[in-house]
C-alpha cells in the first residue's frame, strides 16, 4: 500500500474515531479494552477477505494481513465470533415508537403519531389502542406496568382525555446509549454502502447523498436545522410506513435483507474556514 493511500485511510479512521473515543473516555473505557476490540475486528475482517478470495484462513495468514501477533490470533479465534458478542438490540421503547409512527392504525391523517386509547377505557376506542400497539411489539409485557414506568420517565404522557401520547424518548433515562447505538449503526451502514458502491461490478443501488456548507454565520443555522427537521421527518415517516409494510411481507416470505435510512443535521464552530468556503460556487452536494 502506498504511503499516500495509507495516510488517507488513517485520516478517515481518525474522523470516525474521535466522537467514539470521546464517549469511551467519558465512560471509562480504556485503551486496553479498545485495543482488544480492534484486534478482534481486524481478525474478523481479514477472515472475511480471505474467504471472499477463496484462500485458507490460517493463523499465519490472518497475522500477516492484520499485524496482530499470531498468539493473539489463535487466542481470539478460540472465543465466540464478534457478531455474537455485539448483542446490540433496539429497546422496547424504540420498537414501539417505530411501530407507532409507521403503522396506519396508530397515526392521524397528517401521518403523525396519534393519541391512543387504552383498551380498558369505557369509551369506544377508534382504531388501534395502546394495548394493541404494545402486544404487537412484545407479547407478554404487562401493559399497565409498562405505561406507569414510561409515564414516570416522560416517554409518554396522557392528554386531557386520558389517551396515551408519545413523548420525547431521547430524554428518557437509559435511552442515551440506545440512541448512540442506533446512530452508530446508521453511520456504519453509510460506510458499508460507500464500500459496496465502489466494489467492482457493483450495481451502485445504495443511495449516498449529503450537503456540506462552510463559512456560515450562526444566524443561518436555526433555519437549516428546522428545514432538515421538517422535511426529514415528513419523508422519514412516509418511508417508515413503507418499511413497516415491507417487513410484514418479508416475515411471511422469509426475507433476509436489511435496509436503513437516516437523516442528520450538524453544525459546529470551526477555527477558520477551509479554502472551499471562499468559493461559494464550488460543489457542496455529494452523492
Amino acid at each position: 500500500m502506498s504511503l499516500n493511500k495509507q495516510g488517507q485511510i488513517l485520516q478517515i479512521a481518525a474522523q470516525l474515531l474521535r466522537p467514539l473515543i470521546r464517549l469511551a473516555v467519558r465512560e471509562g473505557v480504556g485503551l486496553n479494552e479498545m485495543n482488544e476490540l480492534l484486534k478482534r475486528v481486524y481478525i474478523e475482517q481479514a477472515a472475511r477477505q480471505l474467504q471472499a478470495e477463496g484462500q485458507k484462513q490460517s493463523d499465519a495468514a490472518l497475522s500477516t494481513l492484520t499485524g496482530v501477533h499470531r498468539k493473539d490470533v489463535k487466542r481470539i479465534g478460540a472465543v465466540a465470533p464478534l457478531a455474537q458478542l455485539e448483542g446490540w438490540r433496539k429497546s422496547l421503547l424504540e420498537l414501539v415508537q417505530e411501530r407507532w409512527s409507521g403503522d396506519v392504525r396508530f397515526i392521524n391523517e397528517q401521518g403523525a403519531e396519534r393519541p391512543l386509547e387504552r383498551r380498558s377505557s369505557l369509551r369506544q376506542a377508534q382504531g388501534g389502542t395502546f394495548d394493541d400497539l404494545i402486544e404487537e411489539v412484545s407479547k407478554g409485557v404487562p401493559t399497565r406496568a409498562l405505561l406507569d414506568a414510561w409515564l414516570a420517565q416522560g416517554a409518554v404522557h396522557l392528554d386531557e382525555q386520558g389517551r396515551v401520547c408519545l413523548g420525547d424518548i431521547k430524554r428518557v433515562a437509559g435511552e442515551e446509549f440506545q440512541s448512540l447505538g442506533s446512530t452508530a449503526a446508521i453511520a456504519a451502514d453509510r460506510m458499508e454502502a460507500a464500500w459496496e458502491n465502489q466494489r467492482p461490478g457493483s450495481r451502485r443501488d445504495n443511495v449516498l447523498f449529503s450537503v456540506r456548507g462552510q463559512g456560515l454565520v450562526a444566524e443561518d443555522l436555526p433555519r437549516l436545522h428546522e428545514m432538515t427537521q421538517q422535511w426529514g421527518r415528513q419523508f422519514g415517516d412516509r418511508l417508515n410506513r413503507e418499511v413497516t409494510l415491507a417487513e410484514v411481507r418479508g416475515q411471511a416470505a422469509g426475507g433476509r435483507y436489511r435496509f436503513s435510512f437516516g437523516v442528520q443535521s450538524y453544525a459546529v464552530e470551526i477555527s477558520e474556514p477551509s479554502p472551499e468556503a471562499a468559493n461559494p460556487a464550488s460543489a457542496n452536494l455529494n452523492s
